[in-house]
């Protein structure tokens, strides 16, 4: 009699379903969450138990919010976006600064300097207009996108399309506020500069 045929096959019989309980109850705590939103923000959670899809509405559009769990072939996001009624200024990108950046920073590479030591350390921006980068982010964006460093936070600003992410499902209600206010205030310092 083979044990290590045996082990392995226990092994296997234990392991296995453990698994699928463990991502079962990752789908559920997503949905979970994005109930709670839903409810606060009085909204629905549409989409598959495998993929929920938080909507609500703001300023007459619509805010959707995905999360998606890593796998070996995609990386973990949760993503907040806005289909806008009109197209900005211009387009915008806004990520947290990386070794990499950084490398190409000092070889050369240009981004906008906002005169904020910490956020121009902490942010890389890159835009098709400069000028309307510095009247975007205003002093309450850029504490917001501060507040949110450790989690890595994207902004991107695209024509009509606004998305703001963070590479990692976010497991927290107040993980889901802080990302629900960042994107958020964009929209309303669209509609300030708009105005």
């Amino acid at each position: 009699m083979d044990w290590s045929l045996i082990l392995f096959i226990c092994i296997i019989i234990i392991l296995f379903p453990l698994i699928i309980i463990f991502s079962l109850w990752r789908y559920r705590t997503i949905k979970s969450l994005m109930e709670h939103q839903a409810m606060k923000r009085s909204g629905t959670v549409t989409g598959s138990f495998l993929l929920p899809v938080l909507k609500f509405p703001y300023h007459e559009q619509t805010m959707v919010v995905i999360s998606v769990p890593g796998s070996k072939y995609r990386h973990a996001k949760t993503e907040a976006s806005m289909t806008l009624r009109k197209p900005a200024a211009a387009d915008l990108t806004i990520v947290k600064e990386s070794a990499a950046i950084r490398l190409g920073k000092a070889l050369g590479a240009a981004d906008v300097q906002l005169g904020s030591d910490e956020f121009d350390r902490e942010f890389r921006i890159k835009t098709t207009d400069e000028f309307f980068a510095r009247n975007m982010l205003n002093f309450r964006l850029q504490q917001k996108l501060l507040e949110m460093k450790p989690q890595k936070p994207r902004l991107a600003l695209e024509g009509t399309r606004l998305a703001v992410s963070v590479p990692r499902v976010i497991k927290t209600e107040e993980g889901y506020d802080q990302l629900l206010d960042l994107i958020i205030s964009v929209v309303d310092r669209l509609s300030e500069l708009s105005a």
